[in-house]
């Protein structure tokens, strides 16, 4: 799905970018017409102009009978020119006739302004045969000021006028300017489209407005639009330009298409505000726009749905076989589909099935070997334990037969030896000397064997208990050593025998290694027996030992007490812990259960 969606941005951002482009070139054509549309307006203002000035010879030649009155010639102009609704954008309202040097020759219409001498009808200007158009050279009250339309006479005669200068007033208006209609009847009904219609103006070189057709257009004073355009009238080119305008002059963007008037020191501006000028490539962008989006979205969600199709058989098989990898067998896999994921979810499936029966055969056949494993452990118990008790009777018959014939026998040869020595007190002292290291030997002897009777089987055991035979070992081995033995020995009932000599053994051998190898001063015992199990513990102060290198490494010394404990422990069924380190002494714990013992 994200492959298929950055596909989908980039062919739609493709088609953006060329659609762009495209309303791009259709803005440029816009500008194009605005600026062809204000070179047609401005060639329709030249040609009235030279449209004017051909008046203007037809009306001298038609008062050819009136020589030398120019005042009446001059009133003839203003007279049949200033009626002519032939000029939409200006209208005469004077006329000023003036010989070779522009000199008043007579003069009729407006008050002349101050910016030439009183005594000349207009600037000076180069004239060409046909007309030249200057700035206004006068002033009227309830007129805007457009241009002096300069004409040169044919005059034959001396002191005739050479030129005849027409003062030409605005043809302002407050409603837009529609190129296809001004000046005559529209052909059709209803207003022009607001594409069709623009606010006009002519600018003087000094920025002020000399006509204006528009809605906001104010004739006769500054435009508004001059600062945007300024450069552009210094070089004198023509251009076609988009203005930001201003917010807080309450003036909105707008495109101007600015071209030069022909031998005229004035531009002609048409203006639009800018959503009309470009209300058609705005609406295409926006289109495309919506498009773009539409299409996108619709693309995408078709893309998705054919996606989906492939992707959620695939989730479902996927969960299926996670399920499958967490042990579940018996949720059947459903999955609709109709191509290959159908078929990989029937093999699936049947994969499930087989697993499934498989694994029960595997739990059942694990069942029946932990039984025969339990059954065999609980053999091999009993035979450990009769193995265990044929020792401890063994050991036992073997104490009872060293005590009643060995010791005994012993016994009498040390009496015997004593009546030797008594009846031979008179006798050589080198038989004396004989006999009486025999009898030491022979109590040595005796000594040695009743030590070995009571650690075959220790009479206080069978008579006491394990607490009494535990105290009673570990004084008689650790006092020997110099240990001061701590007891808490709190057995609160006595365990079967075996147990009970069991952990007498394990007792017996943890004491001992205290006494021979861990130079101990301080040693504590500790037994606690409940009805559930029994909890032996001996812990000492002495040099301690490695646990792991003793129990590795212990059997190829020599050394088998550990080993031999932890055999006893496990088959007991219960838990040996050993805590030690070296300097810091250690700690036996061992813990039997006696309820499995009893069952």
């Amino acid at each position: 799905m994200l492959y298929l969606t950055i596909g989908l941005a980039t062919m739609f951002g493709v088609s953006a970018i060329v659609g762009s482009a495209a309303i791009d070139e259709a803005a440029a054509l816009v500008f194009d017409e605005r600026l062809a549309t204000a070179y047609t307006t401005a060639g329709i203002i030249e040609r009235d102009f030279a449209r004017l000035a051909a008046d203007v010879r037809s009306t001298q030649e038609a008062d050819a009978r009136l020589p030398g009155d120019h005042v009446a010639e001059a009133q003839r102009f203003v007279d049949d020119l200033g009626t002519k609704e032939r000029y939409p954008f200006f209208s005469v309202i004077g006329a000023c006739l003036a010989d070779a040097d522009m000199r008043v020759i007579a003069d009729v219409g407006p008050t002349p302004s101050t910016i030439i001498p009183f005594d000349r009808c207009t600037e000076k200007v180069p004239v060409s045969s046909s007309f030249q158009v200057a700035r206004a050279s006068w002033t009227a009250d309830a007129q805007v000021a457009l241009a002096d339309l300069v004409v040169p006479l044919d005059r034959a005669a001396p002191g005739d006028a050479a030129f005849a200068v027409l003062r030409l007033a605005s043809s302002n208006q407050t409603i837009p300017f529609d190129p296809a209609s001004f000046g005559r009847v529209r052909e059709g009904s209803g207003p022009p489209p607001d594409s069709g219609v623009y606010n006009l103006e002519i600018i003087d070189p000094d920025g002020v407005t000399v006509l204006g057709i528009g809605r906001d257009e104010r004739s006769g004073a500054p435009s508004a639009h001059y600062p945007a355009i300024r450069q552009t009238m210094a070089t004198g080119t023509a251009v076609a330009l988009v203005d930001a305008g201003n917010a807080a002059d309450g003036v909105e963007p707008h495109v101007m298409a600015v071209v030069p008037l022909s031998d005229t020191p004035f531009f002609l501006l048409l203006e639009q505000p800018t959503d009309v000028a470009l209300a058609l490539p705005n609406q295409l962008r926006e289109r495309l726009v919506v498009l773009i989006v539409v299409g996108f979205l619709a693309a995408a969600a078709v893309a998705w749905v054919t996606t989906r199709r492939v992707v959620q058989p695939t989730e479902r098989l996927t969960a299926a076989a996670e399920r499958m990898a967490r042990g579940d067998f018996e949720s059947p896999i459903q999955v609709s589909a109709q191509d290959e994921v159908a078929v990989l979810a029937e093999t699936l499936d049947l994969m499930r099935l087989q697993l499934r029966d498989a694994l029960e055969q595997l739990e059942q056949s694990n069942r029946d070997l932990e039984r025969r494993v339990a059954e065999r452990t609980a053999r091999l118990g009993q035979v450990l334990r009769k193995i265990i008790s044929a020792q401890e009777d063994e050991r036992h018959a073997l104490a009872r037969e060293l005590h009643d014939e060995t010791a005994q026998t012993l016994a009498a040869l040390s009496i015997a030896l004593d009546r030797a020595r008594d009846e031979m007190s008179h006798g050589s002292s080198s038989a004396l000397e004989q006999i009486q290291g025999a009898k030491e030997i022979a109590t040595r002897l005796l000594a040695e064997t009743r030590r070995l009777i009571l650690g075959l089987r220790p009479s206080v055991l069978d008579d006491l208990g394990l607490g009494p035979a535990i105290a009673w070992y570990a004084e008689t081995t650790l006092a020997a050593e110099g240990v001061e033995v701590v007891l808490d020995l709190k057995p609160a009932t006595r365990p079967p025998a075996h147990l009970e000599v069991s952990l007498f053994r394990i007792a017996q051998e943890a004491i001992s290694n205290v006494a021979k190898h861990a130079h101990a001063r301080n040693a504590r015992i500790g037994l606690l027996v409940d009805e559930s199990s029994a909890t032996l513990s001996i812990e000492d102060d002495g040099v301690g030992f490695s646990v792991a290198e003793t129990l590795l490494h212990g059997p190829h010394r020599g050394s088998v007490g550990l080993a031999g404990m932890q055999e006893r422990v496990a088959l007991l069924g219960g838990r040996l812990e050993i805590d030690s380190q070296a300097g810091e002494g250690s700690r036996i714990v061992v813990i039997v259960p006696l309820i499995e013992e009893a069952a």
